[in-house]
């Protein structure tokens, strides 16, 4: 599906945070034990902050692994609380949300892509929250909400997620023709995986075969 080019992204945004930020979080910490006073003793607490946090994300992965969702839900309410400085606690709220979505619970992944969205400071991480609160708005027939969050520019990585959405709101609305000229952008920007999922999507607006 499209949305597998957003998870490479978070992933990529992951990595992207630690080349800029790990090197001086671990020599913050080394070089800044038993100072804590001052603008020094400050910086080593905001870098152990990001440490722990990077454990506590750690463990909520392992939590989604065991299925065990009760810990995923309280360990990413941690992070928001403890760590809201951190870009782990987006990571924590998105993985909620998805497991949320998964499970039916929309209001429950709503809230957390919401605050996602307000508290991403990484492009890549808010682009992907704002797509997927897409995707749940128009699923939940909230279709001006999701129009709002449409109606903006994304990078040419997302041309693909970003137009199947359109799509699938233009089809709910009955847009028919809409619905498929945004299904055939979707396939020109997709990958070959993706295309025979979009594929099924505009012919099952009864339009006719598209083009590839």
């Amino acid at each position: 599906m499209a949305e597998n080019a957003t998870e490479d992204e978070q992933i990529r945004a992951i990595k992207e945070w630690w080349r800029e930020n790990g090197r001086s979080v671990v020599a913050g910490v080394v070089i800044g034990i038993g100072t804590l006073v001052g603008w020094k003793g400050w910086s080593i607490y905001q870098e152990q902050q990001a440490l722990e946090a990077s454990d506590q994300y750690n463990n909520m992965r392992a939590a989604i692994l065991a299925q065990n969702f009760d810990s995923v839900v309280a360990q990413s309410q941690a992070l928001k609380d403890r760590y809201a400085g951190t870009p782990y606690a987006v990571w924590g709220a998105l993985l909620v949300a998805k497991a949320k979505a998964a499970s039916g619970d929309t209001a429950t992944a709503i809230e957390n892509l919401q605050w996602a969205v307000d508290h991403a400071k990484q492009a890549t991480v808010k682009n992907i929250a704002i797509l997927r609160l897409a995707r749940l708005y128009i699923a939940n027939t909230d279709y001006a909400k999701a129009e709002a969050l449409l109606d903006q520019s994304f990078p040419d990585a997302y041309t693909s997620l970003y137009q199947e959405l359109k799509g699938d709101l233009y089809a709910q609305r009955g847009q028919y023709e809409q619905a498929r000229q945004a299904y055939d952008a979707a396939i020109l920007a997709s990958d070959v995986a993706d295309i025979e999922f979009l594929i099924m999507k505009r012919n099952n607006l009864g339009l006719g075969n598209a083009s590839v």
